[in-house]
């Protein structure tokens, strides 16, 4: 989904705050969960345009 959303155009910001709201409905667990494999991805990202 990350991946998908960046190559859409979505900036980092409201990826992570799509994040955010995953917590309101899915559980804290989950959303901390998604942030974090959301965090490795985006640093795969980052590291593959350097």
């Amino acid at each position: 989904m990350t991946r998908a959303a960046l190559a859409d155009g979505l900036p980092r910001e409201e990826i992570c705050e799509a994040f955010l709201q995953t917590g309101v409905y899915a559980g804290v667990p989950t959303a901390n969960r998604a942030f974090a494999i959301a965090q490795r991805v985006l640093d795969e990202v980052e590291a593959d345009a350097a």
